[in-house]
């Protein structure tokens, strides 16, 4: 029996024909914006991190104290000074230290006494935020320094989760109270027992 298509019937019938020869557009690449995101992120870092300092500044100018910036970005002060040759920590060595944290409005957010004292080896990532493991590398035992930290030399973006927020520059007296040097007395002395071990040349 043959079958007529009706009007309606043969529409269709074109209409899938002709899509399915219609060309397949190729998709278009995704852009790929993490370069733009991460330039627009420097930039705002940049830009903060010139108005902390700009802040810092202003605030050390009222300032009774001589400041220096160190290579690390902070500015310091003596207010207690050792002119001995005495020891510097160094990476290794356990010290005995002690800050309070002032915001640079004047407001105190940590007394001294409430973090204070507090001992930490050098090499110690938590406990020792990176300014201060800096400062503490240019101090001798019984100094007392000065310090204006911009954020990211302190708490950072993260703050410290308690009474220190997002990108808080602030100024610390930090006192350096004692250097445990007993892991180097112990490096000199295996140094010179090598040394001694060593085969003694005869001279003629």
């Amino acid at each position: 029996m043959k079958t007529t298509l009706t009007l309606p019937q043969y529409s269709l019938l074109l209409l899938l024909i002709l899509s399915s020869c219609r060309q397949v557009e190729p998709r278009r690449p995704i852009t790929n914006n993490s370069s733009s995101t991460t330039k627009i992120s420097v930039e705002n870092n940049r830009k903060l991190y010139a108005a902390e300092e700009k802040a810092i500044e202003a605030v050390i100018a009222k300032e009774g104290y001589p400041f220096e910036r160190s290579t690390f970005g902070f500015y310091y002060a003596y207010v207690t000074k050792v002119d001995s040759a005495s020891a510097k920590p160094r990476f290794g060595d356990e010290v005995t230290f002690e800050y309070d944290v002032v915001s640079l409005k004047g407001d105190t957010i940590y007394y001294m006494d409430e973090l204070s004292p507090i001992t930490k080896s050098m090499e110690q990532e938590y406990g020792i935020f990176r300014g201060m493991r800096e400062t503490l590398k240019m101090m001798k035992v019984g100094e007392e320094l000065m310090v204006y930290y911009p954020s990211y030399m302190g708490y950072g973006y993260y703050g410290d989760e308690d009474r220190i927020g997002t990108n808080i520059p602030f100024k610390s007296s930090v006192k350096l109270l004692g250097i445990n040097l007993s892991s180097r007395a112990i490096d000199s002395t295996l140094s010179r027992k090598r040394g001694n071990d060593l085969p003694q040349r005869n001279e003629p």
